[in-house]
């Protein structure tokens, strides 16, 4: 972990990469300062909470101040299979087990700021988008997003969801 100060600029602004918090001792400092906590290596991040993923990936990396989440699809934690009755189950299991791995990384659906999701047919937009809804649809600002068909999804999934979220700091001057 790189700890560094940097002093407000004219405009009352940090420049710098990662995480940033604001600290102050008046009596010191009358001059607030940044404390700007930057991460260097990257942490795999796995939680029981979600399916296990594959040996080839993690099911979340954090690295600095972010949390990169790989692929999921439908499958109901509980049967270990894909969830029974399309893409509407499919793509409420899918957001379920992706809230797990980003509650693990110390962040949640509220700080995701992209999201790419993967349909096998473009027909699944509008149901897709009514589940999707129900999870991010009080959310503000909404979270970038992107939707592609593609040919084939893992184990004859309909969709799969991905995304990139903040992780809000964890400690405070």
């Amino acid at each position: 972990m790189i700890k560094t100060w940097s002093k407000l600029d004219s405009k009352r602004r940090c420049h710098g990469i990662g995480a940033v918090t604001v600290g102050s001792d008046p009596k010191s400092d009358p001059e607030p300062r940044y404390y700007i906590t930057m991460s260097p290596t990257k942490e795999a991040v796995s939680t029981q909470n979600a399916p296990a993923p594959l040996p080839q990936f993690s099911q979340a990396v954090k690295y600095n101040g972010m949390v990169y989440c790989s692929g999921s699809i439908g499958i109901d934690l509980a049967t270990k299979a894909l969830a029974k009755g399309g893409v509407q189950p499919e793509t409420r299991a899918a957001i379920k087990n992706l809230s797990a791995v980003l509650k693990a990384a110390g962040s949640d659906l509220s700080n995701v700021v992209k999201v790419n999701v993967f349909l096998t047919t473009m027909d699944d937009f509008v149901p897709m988008n009514q589940v999707y809804d129900e999870f991010f649809g009080s959310i503000s600002p909404k979270p970038c997003r992107t939707c592609v068909a593609v040919h084939q999804l893992p184990f004859g999934a309909k969709m799969e969801i991905e995304c990139t979220a903040l992780v809000p700091p964890s400690s405070k001057l």
